[in-house]
């Protein structure tokens, strides 16, 4: 057996957008990672997750992504991977989607402070032309203000967000 396919696995690429693509051949030697499908969609950023026998996926950045169109020890044409073990920085996770009533979808995260505003009006807006009682629309709007004014709140999305009310 050679030494490659002693380390051959499977390999899934998490891209910044939270998609997921793969499986690709790969082998994980140590300190490095060879992806072994020249067709792979790799590059610094994305997330290389490995499925471990307990289940749960092995998480490495990748910070440096080089194709060689030569293999050596019968590699073949590969891509070598340079990564930092473990979950992306904070701020490189992938975003989340809010759904407001099906209606519309946001993304949060940098620079879609515009669209999170206009969401949040829509929202206060739909509050106000439903078939509910006003003690229990004002009551509502009065919890959605709370939570625009937190401060983790208005860390993430801004300070614009308190002028919807």
């Amino acid at each position: 057996m050679s030494l490659m396919k002693k380390y051959e696995q499977e390999a899934r690429i998490e891209k910044p957008d939270g998609s997921i693509i793969g499986p690709y051949r790969a082998s994980f030697p140590g300190g490095i990672i060879l992806l072994l499908d020249q067709t792979a969609d790799v590059e610094e950023g994305d997330v290389i997750l490995r499925e471990l026998p307990n289940g749960k996926d092995e998480r490495n950045q990748v910070t440096e992504a080089t194709f060689y169109s030569r293999g050596v020890s019968g590699t073949g044409p590969h891509f070598q991977i340079k990564y930092r073990k473990g979950q992306p920085a904070e701020a490189q996770k992938p975003s989340q989607t809010i759904n407001i009533n099906g209606a519309q979808s946001v993304q949060v995260g940098d620079y879609n402070t515009q669209n999170i505003i206009n969401s949040f009006e829509a929202l206060v807006k739909k509050i106000e032309d439903s078939n509910t009682p006003d003690n229990q629309k004002a009551e509502a709007k009065s919890l959605l203000r709370k939570l625009l004014e937190h401060p983790a709140v208005v860390s993430v999305i801004g300070a614009a967000a308190g002028g919807i009310f």
